[in-house]
């Protein structure tokens, strides 16, 4: 399309007549060509008297062009109707309450180019005493004039994103429109994803020009709005949700960070409604979560937003962190999720395991600086050593440093930083003891003398005991974190009994922390909505999780076995190792039992809130440690669920020391089957009972793994004897093979065959 040259000015206009006269008095007054100008005028809505006083200024003045259309109620479909109608090649939005200086469409003019947004200078104008003053967004367009370097800063966020000030190429224009779907946020809605689809470059009109755009102030702002659930929850998701179309478009980091701090403006007033109404708070998650947005700032989310983002940042040391996906990993995101504070983090790549992008696009809204180490995945003395040099190597000085192990070698980076920065506070966090009782071992030795003389001299000026190169390096790292730590996080007191007990060393140490698992905020469990079917027509349980020797799931298996009436129950088990379970599950519970995939973390998390009870097993520890010093880490996921929970326990247990909803003992019969009648009276008001005795269980069970384990290594048998059939085969045609070259070899070595040479070529040739 061919554009005229000149000015498109769109100005929707609705119940105008008080203040319309002022902003056609500075239009007719314009110091530009009136040739280079059209000022279109869109009534939408309700009518008075604006539209005579329109055609009064154009009867009076012909030399102005002005173009008098209507279109639908609302700003946008008047916006949009004037982008149709625009036939110059640039286009200037003005609010009809509005006006602006005599030489500002000149100004704006001169210094437009294509591909660039041309802005003037901006002054509020006070309703009722007509003050002209500087308002929030005035200060950069007096500050900087020319064309600005870096335009997506906080800086220029309010001038960019107010509708109007702006001298626009129209060609980008007509390919945009305004969202008539939202009463309010709309100029954020619009170039959310105007400034994603279009490159621009952004120049400002010098102050002393005085081109003065003229806002008329008055005390309806939006964040003067009086709170509603419409106003405040349902129209902030809507421009929340266009500004989520504009990140999909961005095509620079620079432009995707700028429209994704959009978003806190508009939680804050969703926490302005939260604040009033804590009430609302799962129903709001609900409606979040129904938009499946691909950004929300759930770290603002329920928050007091200038408390969260703190100058001081402590370094996070984990060497599995997001996305990779392990329990660590998301331990660790969970402590920084409820710690609220901005961190920096080293870790390792770790590519050859598992990802969870979803856990990795949440948590690094806290993240400031991310430092990444290439490394595979390796528990050897070699693999830690390399991580620790290489994170001395690119880590600048903090105050605060935190790491946590299992894998231990966040605890040896985080050592060899203390050492290097004595001053740095170290606090050091261990999910579970990583030295095994007994002396047996749980990882190599370290086989470093360098590295054991150079440690050894610092504990000789200490007067403290030394280690050895023989020994393994999870017993030197507990040892050596206990020493030097200036804080150390046990989950739970038996682990804390186990660990300082455990080491072959006598150490006392009185800085130690209890601290169980982090519970996450609520609004974590709405992040993703898993599409995942659940009747409830029946008593729905739910298991996340594998099982192995110690934690074999025969607890529950005993109990749903033995009860009446299983038709009304349903087991929803999420499993790594799914087809164990297709083994171990005998038939009656089998029948009642949904078998899933594993899924990712937030999968986890919301799925949790859709059962009637979920299940969790302690580790049968018996004969391994003097007291269980282990916590399902899982637990603390289950609880900040809400979601009733039925524990196996072991004896004095971390988690038989705990309130739950339902409770049984590991490996007791009677316990099992009294939880899961409790259950059922109480959610289905039934009286079940079992009326089989725990030795003929226990016979009848054994019977069946007997029969289970003989059906897999008869199938194993008949897999070997495929493989050898197979192997036979192979080794015969082989033979064959080598028969026919030999054969081959002699009929080319013969003379007849040196004799019809030629005539295999002939034959060739005719072929």
């Amino acid at each position: 399309m061919k554009f005229e040259n000149g000015i498109s000015i769109i100005i929707p206009t609705y119940n105008g007549e008080e203040y319309i006269s002022k902003l056609l008095d500075s239009l007719v007054n314009q110091t530009i060509d009136f040739n280079l100008f059209e000022a279109i005028f869109i009534m939408n809505g309700e009518r008075d008297n604006t539209t005579e006083i329109i055609e009064r200024y154009m009867k009076d003045n012909p030399k102005v062009n002005i173009i008098l259309s209507e279109s639908e109620k609302g700003v946008c479909n008047a916006r949009n109707k004037g982008i149709k109608l625009a036939k110059r090649e640039y286009t200037i939005f003005i609010d009809d309450d509005d006006y602006i200086s005599h030489n500002y469409l000149e100004e704006l003019y001169k210094a437009s180019a294509p591909n660039r947004i041309v802005l003037g200078s901006f002054f509020d104008v006070d309703k009722e005493t007509e003050e002209i003053k500087e308002s929030y967004l005035s200060s950069p367009l007096l500050k900087y004039s020319g064309i600005i370097e870096n335009p997506y800063t906080t800086e220029m966020a309010g001038a960019l994103f107010i509708t109007t000030n702006k001298l626009i190429p129209t060609i980008n224009v007509k390919n945009s429109s305004f969202n008539p779907e939202l009463q309010n946020g709309v100029d954020i809605s619009y170039y959310s994803t105007f400034y994603a689809e279009n490159d621009f470059e952004f120049f400002i009109v010098d102050k002393k020009k005085e081109a003065i755009y003229y806002r008329l102030w008055r005390d309806n702002s939006i964040s003067r709005q009086k709170l509603s659930y419409e106003f405040n929850i349902t129209h902030r998701l809507k421009v929340i949700n266009d500004i989520n179309k504009g990140l999909k478009k961005a095509k620079s980091p620079e432009i995707y960070n700028f429209i994704k701090s959009l978003t806190v403006g508009q939680v804050v007033l969703i926490n302005k409604y939260l604040n009033e109404n804590p009430s609302d708070y799962e129903k709001v998650l609900k409606d979040i979560n129904s938009y499946n947005f691909e950004f929300f700032p759930y770290k603002y989310l329920n928050e007091d937003v200038k408390e969260l983002d703190n100058e001081e940042k402590e370094l996070i040391i984990s060497y599995a962190f997001s996305p990779t996906n392990t329990t660590t990993s998301n331990v660790v995101a969970k402590r920084i999720l409820t710690e609220k504070k901005n961190v920096d983090v080293v870790c390792a790549s770790l590519d050859d395991l598992d990802k969870d992008m979803l856990l990795e696009s949440i948590i690094k809204e806290y993240i400031v600086n991310k430092y990444v180490i290439e490394s595979s995945f390796s528990i050897e003395w070699d693999n830690v050593k390399n991580f620790v040099e290489k994170g001395l190597e690119i880590l600048p000085k903090y105050d605060k440093i935190y790491s946590r192990a299992f894998f231990s070698h966040s605890h040896f980076l985080a050592l060899e930083y203390k050492l290097k920065y004595p001053d740095t506070y170290w606090r050091a966090e261990f999910s579970d003891p990583l030295v095994k009782p007994l002396g047996r071992r749980t990882s190599s030795a370290i086989n470093d003398e360098e590295y054991v003389n150079r440690i050894n001299s610092i504990l000789k000026e200490k007067n403290l005991e030394l280690i050895n190169i023989n020994q393994d390096v999870n017993l030197i790292c507990e040892y050596l974190t206990f020493i030097f730590a200036d804080e150390i996080i046990f989950t739970n007191e038996n682990q804390r009994e186990v660990m300082i007990n455990g080491l072959p060393y006598d150490i006392k140490i009185n800085k130690e922390t209890i601290s169980p698992q982090p519970i996450l905020d609520e609004k974590y469990y709405y992040i993703t909505n898993f599409d995942y079917e659940v009747d409830e027509n029946y008593l729905n349980f739910s298991y996340f999780g594998n099982i192995f020797s110690k934690r074999s799931f025969e607890d529950f298996i005993s109990a749903f076995k033995n009860v009446k009436n299983k038709e009304k129950l349903r087991i929803h088990i999420f499993s790594k190792n799914k087809t164990l379970f297709e083994q171990v599950l005998p038939k009656e519970v089998y029948d009642i039992t949904i078998l899933n995939q594993d899924i990712n973390y937030f999968e986890f998390l919301n799925l949790t809130k859709k059962f009637d009870v979920l299940l969790i097993e302690d580790s049968y520890t018996k004969g391994d440690e003097i007291i269980n010093p282990y916590l399902p880490s899982k637990l603390s996921d289950y609880k900040g669920s809400k979601t009733p929970i039925w524990g196996v326990c072991e004896d004095s247990s971390p988690m038989d020391k705990l309130d739950l909803d339902y409770k049984s003992k590991l490996g007791n019969y009677q316990s099992n089957i009294q939880a899961l009648n409790q259950i059922i009276k109480e959610k289905l008001n039934l009286e079940i009972n079992s009326d089989i005795d725990e030795s003929e269980y226990q016979r009848i069970r054994i019977n069946e793994l007997t029969e289970k384990i003989s059906e897999l290594i008869e199938v194993a048998n008949n897999e070997f004897r495929k493989d050898e059939m197979y192997e036979a085969q192979i080794n015969e045609l082989n033979q064959v093979i080598q028969n026919l070259e030999q054969e081959n070899s002699q009929i080319k070595n013969s003379n007849s065959w040196k004799m019809t040479k030629n005539l295999r070529k002939i034959g060739k040739k005719f072929k």
